[in-house]
């Protein structure tokens, strides 16, 4: 079984999933939700973003390259739902099964951003009330959601073909990455 994010037990490494936790964290620069989830990442950020207007930005930071790629931060051109939702879901395993990199979403009628880490994690930044219902309706736990400690992020052979893929069929502005970028 592939998984990109693991822990260690009795000396194997092993998927680590999240309980379906979220919690809303704050501090003097931002507040947002951080929620961890046990699976179904793509269609719970797709739910989130179908409770925004468009048009959306897409951020692929491709932190740890695998297939002779440039790291950097790859900013998309504007997009529309329709057209995240057809990346997503041509991806999806890539996405939440290698840790090769970070997804952010940015609606900017609402100033809201969605990231999905090499973590599992998903962040959500400037979130509405409609954000608020969805975790009400998928019923997640409120709690504080830790990243365990030690683990492990897995970058699959198997998606190398996929990470050159994503980036030669979509128009990309490459910038280097932010030193927070950096594993």
């Amino acid at each position: 079984m592939m998984f990109k994010f693991g822990c260690h037990s009795n000396n194997e490494s092993q998927e680590y999933k999240y309980s379906n936790l979220y919690n809303v964290e704050q501090n003097s620069n931002y507040q947002r939700i951080v929620m961890g989830l046990a699976e179904s990442h793509i269609d719970i950020i797709l739910d989130l973003m179908a409770a925004l207007n468009g048009p959306f930005y897409l951020l692929y930071i491709l932190h740890t390259p695998r297939n002779g790629e440039e790291p950097g931060r790859y900013q998309s051109k504007e997009f529309a739902y329709d057209e995240i939702s057809v990346i997503l879901n041509q991806f999806r395993d890539f996405f939440e099964k290698d840790a090769r990199h970070d997804i952010w979403f940015y609606s900017p009628e609402t100033n809201t951003t969605i990231v999905y880490d090499r973590h599992n994690l998903i962040y959500l930044y400037g979130f509405t009330g409609g954000h608020l219902h969805i975790i009400d309706k998928i019923g997640l736990k409120k709690e504080s959601v830790n990243i365990p400690s030690p683990h492990v992020h897995y970058y699959h052979s198997e998606y190398d073909d996929l990470e050159s893929i994503l980036l030669k069929e979509y128009p990309w502005r490459r910038t280097p990455l932010h030193e927070s970028d950096r594993q």
